[in-house]
């Protein structure tokens, strides 16, 4: 928009009319004309303009000056350098020198500039404010001047205090100057405040060297303060230091710790005097708590030799009470009648004067920061602390009663892991409530949140918790009863297997709640109950209490608040498994459920209700259906609810939940006699919605169809079916394999349960899947589910002959094109279907299909043809996965063939023979296993060639075999006989040239480690005791097989031994060994059974990876290519393994890794070669997930703007030179992700550096867009 100068020239004047109304609104209009406008006024006007408003704020109308003040800061950044300048050098003056009555607005009108301004003008405020400011506080007398000159100064370092004019200026003046505000008696409190916010600002951009005498003076001054208030300023001048610099305070911590602790001490066990300073006392201890709880969260290392003081300091001050006499009974008299007769019985002397309740504040803020910032040292707070906190549940003051259940609350929180979901299959703890071998539904129950391993300290306290909370439940006061409702909600949502004894107890206060005109506390109690009733131990437990529980849920179905409606719905679902926890255990109490149905009927139809309240109602039904389904009694409320149920389901709106509801319905052990009438509608409107586009939507569609059809597919129409495989198989495809699995999976069940369906099925699905398998991608549950469905069709050969699936698996021509490592894969996918197919048919087809293969491999050996070789190949793995399922060994001419295989030229015939022989052997243990040791002895040294290949045949076997051991101990007796006859030979290869001989050696090494435990062990330790130099190949294999070791779930017990020879091999001289040793410790520290081995070592882990994550000049060479030299690092790949594993260390050991350390290495990495780069903020995101860390790196924050607007820079000049485009998108995406992690930290902790860079960058349009699609989770 243009701007007319005459338009100006008219609000100039009018600026300066009679009318102060006229005064205001050219003032607005001016400001929106320069603001709005795309043109730049000439110098001329510019000064002109800034004199008019400056000139305002001298206005003799409140109105005109606020609205110049306003104005002013949003003006003068649209005009030129040199006015932005002035203005600000003629604000500063007049706060030093204008006007007493008009100062306030010129500080005002100067921080809403400075707030203003953009960050390219820091050193322009700096000269014009800064001198200035310093000037008003050390020179000019006025109290008022200093604290418009200080308040003033706050806010430049705020904004600007980052500048490089901080690091010219004299810091040590700066510091000075502001200490001598603070020394005054006679300054008001105003001005003190703003004084210590100052020093705070400041001592956050403070060198090193200048925060250092900043805390020795401050030190010094409360040591020698000679009142309690003088004491107080500088104890709270101190805490507001500790929460600006972060860690950088820690190194004081040794002199300031003491100090405070002696105050304290002091201020709290002084004898209650007369005289009114104990309130001053009070003050001062509540400021050295505030300085410990921040120290606490941001210093946790530095105040680890302080812990134990703090802890029993702690434990006095959170019951510290001078003005409470306990007379020592009665008590609980007291509690049950009422809390506040404390007064009315004497028990409190001068009330109203008592401020003693800050200091029992502030301690249990500082418990509340050791719970957050000290998850390692958990077991030790809640040992001292559990207990004592329980009793402070008897708090007189109201408001401390609150904090003291949100620090229980929080240390409940703590005890558990919640990041994670697990299952009872997964664990396998004999602790585990029933599973689905028990359990009404055929899936795993999932486990309550995981309990820390030093949570029992806590949970041996729950019971006496949960009785003192009964009591605080029946209390007068409305926010009690809130919070021990919150409180035990909280606990039920953390430790809910140890709330669920005590639940009876409790039973009463819970009923009332319920009723309770607070929706709030309807709510907690609703949640609290289901969150039980979702990980009950015991069902008699609920059932007893369902005749009185039950009831109540329906009248909150008629809660007028919508919430508490859809909580009782889920609480409903969730309370009705512990009426019937399995099929045959049928409560009497269900019946108390039959009501229900009628509320859920109502829900259902209407059309008018709350969105949530709706998927309420369809989960609800699910649940309770999948319970009740097949009893006589609710089968007519089950028929009335399921026609609008199918209309749900239907609805565009409501289909997902209504999907779910179906599938928790299909996965019932018990028959629903109802399904079947809907069973025509439900599976063509799942079919009809595999069009959609949503993958999600289609992913949960499919999931539906294959429990549908497994549970009543043979009920279905043929009509039906035929409508969901010609719908589903277009999805067959390699595309989208999870698709693909849930498909194929479709297919499986119409054949399991549908046997009539076979010729339509093979008829439509056989081609898509054949296709399938002879893509590269082809991998994991989606083969898995192909193998099972072409072993069903095997079993139809009326309608698909063994021969023809055998062709069609033959076919090798499509890849013909592939690259080699691609067509290794398909031929490897081929040979499982083979295997498949061959071994779910009938045993002549069985021998016949054996015998052409080995004929086949005869024809086809020495022809060096490419698809004579594919299809020798082909035959050779056949063979070997058609040994895992059959004994082959009895086969004339079997073993011949296979070990004849291993001579070949061609190297792929020869790997195909040692993975065939391998496979083979797993099912013939008994016969071939001989025959493959005796071949590895015979072969001997000439032989090395031929050697590699049958210990491939022994690791294949060892590691099958080692995967299946939990379910059998055939291999550990058919092959620990052969290990002495093994281990020499592996000893051999150990020291081999080759890398893939020492790989082979290593890996079965560490299987073995599983089967005889003993003499591998001897084996290991000698390899790797031997130090000499050019030894260093027996030390990297021998530490290579505890990463196979870990790998395969080993016993900690097994790798124990080996740990310090680890630890030692990561600082060995060979690099290849230190390589190795880390890969090692990356699979050993995220084991699930080798986890804990490491936990106390990882100090000198973290110092190894610190030392082989920097970039080394003697690992860098130089390579003379000719025309060019190109640079080739050594190190390269040792960097990588060092960060990859502190990103593992900090997933399993985040409370002892988890520091201001790891933003250094960030740092270091982000000027390294791009792949570490990608580890690195993978790193920091993992960081900045801890809650925690969080905490112990804010402070660093800042650090990070600098590596990353370097690299963000490079790239996006990469992308607009057209160079590396793909690569240089991909960084991009990578930057944006990570400091969409960081942004939100750094904007709720203020921290103005790296919002300011966030600003910066975003201007740039490439980033912004990569940065908006990362953060709606999109990719370009």
């Amino acid at each position: 928009m243009a701007m007319n100068p005459s338009s100006v020239s008219q609000l100039l004047e009018d600026m300066e009319n009679w009318d102060k109304d006229k005064r205001f609104m050219a003032a607005s209009d001016l400001t929106q004309e320069v603001t709005m406008s795309n043109q730049v006024l000439d110098v001329h006007l510019q000064k002109r303009v800034c004199q008019a408003f400056v000139k305002q704020l001298e206005d003799q109308s409140i109105d005109v000056q606020g609205n110049a003040v306003k104005c002013l800061a949003k003006i003068v950044c649209k005009f030129q350098e040199q006015q932005i300048g002035e203005v600000l050098a003629k604000l500063s003056q007049q706060v030093l020198d204008g006007k007493a009555e008009v100062r306030d607005i010129y500080a005002t009108c100067l921080k809403g500039l400075l707030s203003e301004l953009p960050a390219s003008c820091s050193a322009l405020a700096g000269q014009n404010v800064l001198p200035k400011m310093l000037h008003g506080i050390t020179s000019i007398p006025s109290l008022e001047v200093k604290e418009e000159c200080t308040d003033v100064f706050h806010d430049f370092l705020k904004r600007f205090g980052d500048n490089r004019i901080m690091q010219w200026s004299d810091q040590d003046n700066m510091a000075t100057s502001l200490l001598n505000l603070l020394k005054p008696k006679q300054h008001k409190t105003s001005l003190r405040k703003k004084v210590i916010a100052c020093i705070g600002a400041l001592s956050a951009v403070l060198a090193d060297r200048q925060l250092d005498t900043l805390m020795r003076t401050l030190l010094a001054d409360v040591r020698s303060a000679g009142t309690k208030a003088e004491k107080q300023k500088y104890i709270q001048c101190i805490s507001t230091v500790s929460r600006n610099v972060g860690f950088r305070i820690g190194q004081h911590l040794k002199e300031i710790a003491p100090l405070f602790f002696q105050i304290v001490t002091q201020a709290t066990q002084e004898d209650v005097s007369m005289d009114g300073d104990n309130e001053k006392d009070h003050e001062v201890v509540e400021n050295c708590l505030n300085a410990f709880e921040c120290f606490v969260l941001r210093c946790s290392k530095e105040m680890m030799p302080h812990l134990d003081e703090l802890c029993g300091v702690i434990l006095n001050l959170v019951a510290y009470d001078p003005n409470f006499y306990d007379s020592g009974d009665g008590q609980d008299a007291a509690m049950d009648d009422g809390f506040e007769e404390f007064d009315e019985d004497g028990l409190v002397d001068s009330d109203d004067d008592d401020n003693s309740w800050k200091v029992r504040r502030a301690a249990l803020k500082v418990l509340e920061a050791m719970v957050k910032g000290l998850p390692d040292r958990l077991d030790e707070i809640y040992t001292k602390f559990a207990q004592p906190l329980i009793a402070r549940f008897n708090e007189r003051e109201e408001s401390v009663k609150l904090d003291v259940f949100t620090t229980f609350g929080e240390m409940a929180q703590a005890a558990v892991i919640k990041t994670q979901p697990f299952l009872f299959a997964a664990t396998g703890g004999a602790s585990a409530p029933s599973t689905s071998s028990t359990f009404i539904l055929e899936v795993e129950r999932a486990l309550p949140p995981k309990e820390r391993p030093n949570s029992h300290h806590l949970i041996a306290v729950i019971p006496a918790c949960i009785s003192q909370l009964n009591k605080q439940m029946r209390s007068k006061a409305a926010k009690t009863r809130q919070g021990a409702l919150t409180l035990l909600r909280t606990l039920s949502e953390c430790i809910p297997q140890h709330v669920e004894p005590n639940f009876p107890q409790v039973k009463d206060e819970l009923v009332r709640a319920m009723k309770e005109s607070n929706s709030s506390m309807r709510l907690d109690s609703l949640i609290l109950t289901r969150h039980l009733a979702e990980y009950f131990l015991n069902a008699a437990t609920f059932q007893q209490l369902a005749p009185e529980l039950c009831p109540l849920f329906l009248t909150c179905c008629s809660d007028s608040y919508y919430k508490s409606i859809a909580q009782a719905l889920r609480a409903i679902g969730a309370y009705v498994y512990t009426l019937r926890p399995t099929p045959e255990a049928v409560s009497p109490e269900l019946k108390v459920m039959l009501p229900v149905y009628d509320v859920l009927k109502t829900k259902l139809l209407a059309t008018d209700i709350d969105q949530e309240v709706k998927e309420s109602a369809l989960e609800c039904l699910g649940h309770l259906v999948a319970c009740t389904g097949d009893l006589p009694d609710f089968q007519p409320p089950i028929s009335d609810c399921l026609p609008s149920f199918v209309e749900r389901i239907k609805n565009e709106v409501t289909r997902t939940t209504a999907i779910k509801a179906l599938r928790t319905m299909c996965i019932s052990k018990v028959q629903i006699s109802g399904v079947s009438s809907i069973l025509p509608a439900v599976g063509a409107t799942l079919s009809q919605y595999l069009s959609q586009n949503s993958r999600s939507f289609r992913q949960q569609c499919l999931d539906a169809l294959v429990h549908l059809i497994k549970k009543y597919g043979s009920g279905m129409p043929q009509e039906t079916i035929m409508q969901i495989l010609g719908d589903m198989v277009p999805f067959i495809t390699d595309t989208d394999l999870y698709i693909t699995d849930l498909c194929v999976q479709i297919a499986v069940q119409v054949l399991a349960t549908s046997p009539r369906m076979a010729p339509q099925v093979i008829e439509r699905c056989v081609p898509a899947v054949l296709t399938v398998c002879r893509s590269p991608l082809l991998q994991g549950s989606a083969l898995d589910s192909i193998l099972n469905f072409l072993s069903r069709v095997a079993q139809h050969r009326e309608h698909c002959p063994f021969e023809k699936l055998r062709q069609e698996l033959s076919n090798t021509s499509v890849i013909a094109s592939a690259q080699a490592q691609a067509q290794r894969h398909v031929i490897g996918t081929l040979a499982k279907g083979l295997a498949a197919v061959t071994a779910a048919s009938a045993p002549d087809v069985q021998k016949a299909a054996v015998q052409h293969f080995l004929e086949s491999v005869k024809k086809t050996s020495g022809n060096p043809a490419q698809e004579v070789m594919h299809q020798c190949e082909l035959s050779l793995l056949a063979l070997g996965e058609t040994g895992k399922y059959a004994d082959l060994s009895g086969v004339p001419g079997f073993c011949d063939v296979l070990l004849h295989q291993l001579e070949s030229q061609q190297d792929e015939i020869r790997l195909a023979a040692a993975l065939a022989l391998g496979y083979a052997t797993v099912g013939a243990m008994g016969t071939l296993l001989k025959v493959v040791i005796d071949n590895v002895q015979q072969a001997g040294a000439e032989a090395q060639k031929k050697q590699y290949l049958l210990l491939t045949s022994l690791r294949e076997v060892i590691a099958i075999g080692v995967a299946e051991r939990h379910g059998s101990r055939a291999l550990a007796e058919h092959l620990k006989p052969h290990v002495p006859r093994v281990l020499p030979i592996l000893q051999q290869y150990a020291d081999s040239q080759e890398e893939s001989m020492r790989n082979v050696v290593s890996e079965s090494l560490g299987h073995l480690l599983a089967v005889d435990q003993d003499a591998v062990m001897q084996a290991l330790t000698a390899l790797l005791s031997n130090r000499e130099r050019e030894s260093w190949r027996m030390r990297a294999a021998a530490v290579a097989a505890v990463r196979f070791a870990a790998a395969k779930q080993c016993q900690a017990s097994a790798v124990l031994p080996l740990k310090e020879a680890l630890l030692v091999c990561l600082g060995d001289e060979e690099l290849q060994v230190r390589k190795a040793a880390l890969h090692s410790v990356n699979v050993v520290c995220v084991s699930p059974t080798c986890s804990e081995i490491l936990r106390d070592s990882t100090d000198l882990v973290l110092e190894r990876i610190k030392e082989d994550s920097k970039q080394k000049p003697e690992l860098i060479r130089e390579v003379d290519l000719g025309p060019f030299k190109h640079k080739v690092d050594d190190g390269l790949p040792l960097r990588k393994f060092a960060y990859t594993v502190c990103c593992s260390l900090l997933a399993a050991y985040p409370e002892q890794i988890a520091s201001p350390a790891l933003i250094d290495l960030v740092l270091q990495g982000m000027g390294d070669n791009e792949d570490i780069q990608v580890i690195c903020c993978q790193l920091l995101q993992d960081l900045c997930s801890w809650q925690f860390a969080l905490y112990r790196i804010i402070g660093r924050v800042g650090d990070l703007v600098e590596p990353f607007d370097r690299c963000i820079m490079r790239w996006i000049k990469q992308v607009q030179a057209k160079q590396q485009v793909g690569r240089a998108m991909d960084m991009l995406r990578l930057y944006a992700r990570t400091l969409k992690v960081v942004e939100p930290i750094a904007e709720a902790n203020q921290h103005k550096v790296f919002v300011d860079f966030m600003g910066r960058i975003m201007k740039d349009p490439a980033f912004a867009q990569v940065y908006e699609q990362a953060t709606a989770g999109k990719e370009l």
